[in-house]
């Protein structure tokens, strides 16, 4: 198991915070909504998580489908709520009423389309905006890494302004706190370690850095730092000191490709365990790809219960 020095409250592996939700979950169990629930992997990982005994289910989608599947994968029906939605429209609504009925506290994406899930979490009737912007963060279990690794956003804003980067950034400092993170260490992604007019989001990233701290958002982030500074350290000719480099808790990246490039190439090859949770709601809202293996949506679910008991 990795550790994180002196950071004694941080979780700092998939395998902690697969823990972490089981003593959670013996006192208060959460429910997830699971809106598209016809997918072989997610009900995989729902099962896997309904076994550990981290949450119970409310399985949103075409009902024939998902009872089948269920019998395919021997997986109890009974143990499940099966809501019946064909249209992934309806899907998303129900799972979506149902968080903010309070009936489930954990809303996940199935087989539907993220902007229909995301439509659904922001309409006004739903009532599950806190008047921030959401944003994915992804937090990955990286082998050779000390601690986990939040890099966001990948998977919703696709070319975010300076606001939305502000706000991107305290998303990502709730996450690192759920994650037992109180001062976490933010580096803003460039390609130079230094300010270059010649390069514009240097440039930003510097200003987002500067507003930041005069805001008190985090006492640790700096920017520009290349991916290989934030994570490995400061070239030594650059001959300067800091908080970051080598340790950053958290990678911010200028747009969607360049995230979601970083983050699935740690996972393909590194081998890194993805934990995707997006922020900002009421709700913790597990958004995992098609892609994912099993074990990645599970630890999720894990992530997204974390969020949820913390929100109770």
């Amino acid at each position: 198991m990795k550790t994180n020095g002196n950071r004694s409250r941080a979780l700092s592996s998939a395998e902690m915070v697969l823990a972490k939700a089981r003593e959670m979950a013996a006192k208060r169990r959460s429910v997830v909504a699971v809106a598209g629930a016809e997918d072989a992997d997610v009900l995989k990982a729902v099962g896997e998580a309904h076994r550990e005994g981290i949450v119970n289910a409310l399985l949103v989608g075409n009902g024939e489908k998902i009872t089948r599947l269920l019998v395919e994968l021997e997986l109890d029906a009974g143990q499940f709520q099966i809501e019946s939605a064909d249209e992934p429209n309806d899907s998303a609504a129900f799972a979506v009423r149902a968080c903010t009925e309070g009936r489930a506290h954990i809303l996940m994406k199935g087989k539907l389309p993220t902007p229909v899930l995301l439509k659904a979490v922001l309409a006004p009737a739903a009532g599950l905006r806190l008047g921030q912007t959401l944003s994915h963060c992804a937090v990955l279990d990286v082998p050779g890494y000390d601690r986990l690794l939040t890099i966001t956003d990948g998977g919703v804003l696709v070319a975010p302004t300076f606001e939305q980067k502000l706000a991107i950034i305290q998303n990502a400092a709730w996450v690192c706190r759920v994650l037992g993170i109180d001062k976490p260490r933010i580096a803003l992604l460039g390609v130079l370690d230094e300010v270059n007019p010649d390069y514009p989001a240097t440039v930003e990233a510097a200003a987002l850095a500067q507003e930041v701290r005069a805001r008190g958002m985090a006492k640790f982030i700096e920017g520009p730092l290349t991916f290989g500074s934030a994570v490995r350290g400061l070239p030594s000719e650059l001959r300067r000191q800091s908080e970051v480099a080598g340790k950053a808790d958290v990678l911010v990246s200028n747009n969607i490709e360049e995230c979601n490039i970083a983050a699935k190439a740690l996972i393909n090859l590194r081998g890194a365990i993805f934990m995707g949770v997006i922020a900002g709601a009421k709700v913790p809202l597990s958004l995992v790809s098609r892609s994912d293996p099993p074990r990645n949506k599970l630890a999720s679910l894990a992530l997204a219960s974390l969020f949820a008991g913390e929100a109770s």
